[in-house]
């Protein structure tokens, strides 16, 4: 009997904790861009979108894992409901509604300077952190 209870609250806290990682949303396409720009052109914008794939509204936060992008270019980023300038350590998305998208994106302007850059983002629910996906934006100014 023992044995059964303890089979029966390991699978219930099994089946608890899987339900809670349920992904709430998916990235639209390819989840890396990569991109090549002339050094007196602009990248205008390059853009990955994620799209809120459970039936009641979240709140996608992220956060910049790393950014190799020389420090003479110009930056910008946009995430859903606003933009900023440079790329900051993090912020969150205003809310996405149920079947709604939302993206970041990434402005570079390479003031004449040649060479390459990453920048990864790690983007999750508010309220299901443990799952979440890293966006990467590769960038070559010729």
């Amino acid at each position: 009997m023992k044995t059964t209870l303890f089979y029966f609250i390991l699978l219930f806290s099994f089946s608890f904790s899987f339900a809670q990682s349920k992904p709430t949303f998916t990235v639209v396409g390819n989840a890396t861009n990569k991109e090549s720009v002339l050094k007196t052109k602009r990248l205008d914008i390059s853009k990955i979108k994620v799209e809120n794939i459970s039936n009641k509204p979240i709140y996608l936060v992220w956060e910049t894992v790393s950014n190799t992008f020389p420090k003479e270019w110009d930056c910008s980023m946009c995430q859903h409901g606003a933009c900023q300038i440079g790329i900051p350590k993090g912020s969150s998305f205003n809310k996405l509604n149920a079947d709604q998208q939302g993206f970041i994106a990434i402005h570079v302007i390479p003031e004449n300077k040649k060479g390459n850059g990453i920048v990864k983002f790690k983007i999750y629910d508010k309220a299901n952190p443990e799952y979440a996906k890293i966006l990467t934006f590769e960038v070559e100014v010729l």
